[in-house]
């Protein structure tokens, strides 16, 4: 299937690309889920499937900024029908987390009955504002969170110095 020197190629391919769209260096990437209100998914530009509440990406963490950033699809049985139906658009879509204001993060760590939560550890819920709004939302990773929650941290109190994160 896929090789080791494979997946490294790949993920060089995209650092790279990544790098050419907004000129800063990925330090590294962690899979995600942002889940959010239509109204949230609107504010931020982005686009979730009809009907769905939730997006499946990459957190991306940048030198100086922190981006969620969607592949046109999150998987291939979607690619395919997305191609057979002939009226459903790949986008990539890519928001700049650093740009939002206000952010208060709420992080809690592993609890002694993590089988009654199991996905406590690897959640972090958002409040923060943009563009004067409320844009609430959800982060869910594939692992814990703590050993990532102090980058997170750091990249979004950049946001004040109105560091630019177009792609």
């Amino acid at each position: 299937m896929f090789s080791k020197d494979n997946t490294e190629l790949a993920r060089k391919k995209f650092f790279e690309q990544f790098k050419e769209k907004t000129g800063q260096n990925v330090l590294s990437v962690e899979f995600a889920t942002l889940t959010a209100s239509l109204q949230t998914f609107s504010l931020l530009e982005l686009d979730p499937p009809p009907g769905q509440n939730e997006l499946a990406g990459l957190l991306v963490f940048c030198e100086q900024s922190l981006y969620f950033y969607v592949f046109p699809t999150d998987n291939i049985f979607r690619l395919a029908m997305q191609r057979m139906a002939g009226d459903m658009e790949n986008k990539e879509q890519c928001f700049c987390l650093s740009e939002l204001s206000d952010v208060k993060i709420l992080y809690r760590p592993k609890k002694s009955f993590r089988f009654l939560f199991p996905k406590q550890s690897r959640t972090i819920l958002v409040n923060a504002r943009h563009k004067e709004k409320a844009a609430d939302f959800t982060l869910c990773l594939m692992h814990d969170a703590a050993p990532i929650i102090d980058q997170i941290t750091s990249r979004l109190s950049l946001s004040s110095q109105r560091v630019s994160c177009k792609i």
